[in-house]
């Protein structure tokens, strides 16, 4: 587990938080103590952003003292997500497989961001995966305004794997989908959880919609709106216009999130997800409008609620009840990045840079070096002192040889580096060729389809889809059946796919179709038996109800020896 203390810092767009948590052996955690500071919303270009953030560091650093290591959270919107499903591979290529897509998804030079992924989920056919990344320059930045301040961070972390981290940690026992909103001032993270998988996507407005939204509805200055909106809150007496102004913002504002939650849930159900959300959790300083659960609950249809981070978390005497109750909301990130430290089996993404990384590691292993570099010298320097009349005997035979093998060593470094070279692009190779047979086979499969159906002619498909296997994992612990499911999951698994279609009767369109068009349908099939994609078609089912028209459809099994 590491240190028992760690201190992690959410660097929200216009709130500054940290907060002190320890864990014992028994996994219960505590919050010791917490910061929280608001910051100037006028600042939109990241690197000011994280300068005038990297003021308060200091700050916080005189607050909570002693040696830990130390979290940081970036907001939703300097990170770049990208969900994969990648063909299954051997885990010993997985490595370089998520490289090469990197390289392929990112829309920078790879040199340019610092990046990290986390195996979701995986099967028999493919397995899924996140890619996180941000910009090189920010990750950097704010290593070193960490390291000025004396915190040095540890990791790096997306504000949504926090968000994860801590629903899970808190709602142990929780079952079915879960929607999750953190509304912040720029931007929402809409997060999706269903047990172990989960999707997550920023949405650009927040907090700071309503107030743009007020200030153009009333002409004024943003930060004047910002004044009408937190007393509209608080519900302290403002102007009947300008509250009429707020209640028409709030309500532009929910109209959007609603469409980028039905946008995001359907981006969600598009990546193999079939479970809709049961309930919604929401956190973060938009989550305080008034009357946001009743008014989000009418549109989603689901019960909504408040996100409580600190749940199944024990609270120091040292904070403050009353002002906690009001300042969670803005907690949740950082105490699940504290708690993703503490459990190594959690979610976790760390976009510290890797330069940064390995001369970390080198540093912890400099006094192994040391240490081998004196007994080093001792194992020379004693065979050199007994034996000191022998070498000056020597000494001008052994410069002689080195004269020799100094072109010799040149030539074998050089047959090194370029072996390495070679066994690199070697292993380039071998991963492209990984992923492009399995699309190529794909096409051509398509291709050989095509061309079956446009010899019958007058016939299409209405849908093709993959019938994945449901593949049943029973634990080791069950003596009654190990032997079945060792069986089971010897068992070479088959790609089915299910195909509908219909076959139009040209020579009778408005009756029931003729024997001629029984007869074509049958050929068809029959020419998708023959070909060598098919190892045999299952389930075939024909439907001639309405006029001129006779719908079929089947399940093919692709031939094993053809890898899609």
């Amino acid at each position: 587990m590491g240190s028992p203390q760690y201190l992690v810092v959410s660097c929200g767009s216009s709130q500054l938080s940290a907060v002190h948590l320890s864990m014992n052996s028994s996994g219960r955690c505590e919050l010791l103590n917490y910061w929280r500071k608001e910051m100037d919303h006028a600042l939109s270009d990241p690197l000011l952003w994280l300068k005038a953030a990297s003021q308060s560091l200091g700050e916080i650093r005189a607050r909570f003292k002693g040696d830990m290591p130390v979290g940081y959270a970036l907001p939703g919107n300097l990170v770049l997500s990208k969900y994969l499903k990648i063909p299954h591979s051997p885990k010993k290529k997985r490595e370089k497989i998520v490289a090469f897509e990197a390289r392929q998804n990112i829309p920078y030079s790879i040199g340019e961001v610092a990046w990290d992924d986390q195996l979701i989920d995986e099967d028999d056919l493919d397995f899924e995966t996140l890619i996180a990344a941000s910009k090189t320059e920010l990750v950097e930045s704010l290593s070193l305004y960490g390291k000025q301040a004396k915190m040095d961070p540890d990791v790096i972390s997306p504000s949504f794997i926090g968000l994860i981290n801590a629903y899970r940690f808190n709602e142990p026992q929780s079952n079915g989908c879960v929607l999750l909103l953190s509304i912040g001032a720029k931007s929402t993270d809409v997060v999706f959880i269903d047990g172990a998988k989960f999707y997550s996507r920023n949405v650009s407005i927040g907090g700071n919609s309503i107030t743009q939204e007020l200030a153009s509805s009333l002409g004024l200055p943003f930060e004047e709106a910002e004044k009408i909106k937190r007393l509209s809150i608080i519900e302290d007496p403002v102007p009947m216009g300008e509250y009429a102004a707020f209640r028409e913002a709030s309500s532009a504002f929910l109209k959007r999130l609603n469409t980028e939650i039905s946008r995001t849930l359907a981006i969600y159900k598009n990546h193999g997800y079939e479970n809709d959300p049961t309930r919604c959790l929401i956190t973060g300083g938009g989550s305080v409008l008034p009357d946001l659960e009743r008014n989000l609950s009418s549109r989603l249809g689901v019960p909504v609620s408040r996100f409580d981070p600190l749940k199944e978390i024990r609270v120091s005497e040292d904070c403050s009840s009353e002002s906690l109750l009001l300042d969670k909301a803005f907690l949740a990130e950082a105490i699940g990045v504290g708690i993703g430290r503490f459990l190594p089996d959690s979610t976790q993404i760390n976009l510290l840079p890797r330069s940064i990384l390995w001369q970390r590691r080198f540093k912890r292993q400099q006094p192994y070096y040391l240490v081998a570099g004196l007994v080093a010298c001792a194992a020379i320097a004693l065979p050199l002192v007994n034996s000191k009349i022998a070498i000056q005997r020597y000494e001008q035979e052994i410069q002689n040889l080195d004269t020799k093998l100094i072109p010799l060593k040149n030539l074998n470094n050089d047959i090194i580096r370029r072996t390495e070279e070679i066994e690199k692009i070697e292993s380039l190779i071998e991963e492209t060729h990984v992923v492009a047979d399995a699309r190529s086979n794909w096409i051509r499969f398509l291709n050989d389809i095509q061309e079956r159906m446009a010899k019958v002619e007058d016939v299409w498909l209405d849908r093709i889809e993959v019938v994945r296997p449901k593949t049943e994992l029973a634990s080791s612990s069950n003596r009654f059946s190990g032997t079945r499911n060792e069986s089971a999951a010897n068992a070479e698994p088959r790609i089915r796919l299910r195909l509908e279609g219909r076959l139009l009767d040209v020579a009778n369109p408005l009756s029931t179709v003729s024997q001629e068009s029984n007869r074509r349908v049958s050929a068809l099939l029959s020419s998708f038996s023959d070909s060598r994609f098919v190892e045999r078609l299952e389930d075939e089912r024909f439907d001639n109800n309405v006029p001129g028209i006779l719908k079929f459809n089947f399940t093919l099994v692709v031939d094993s020896a053809q890898l899609l």
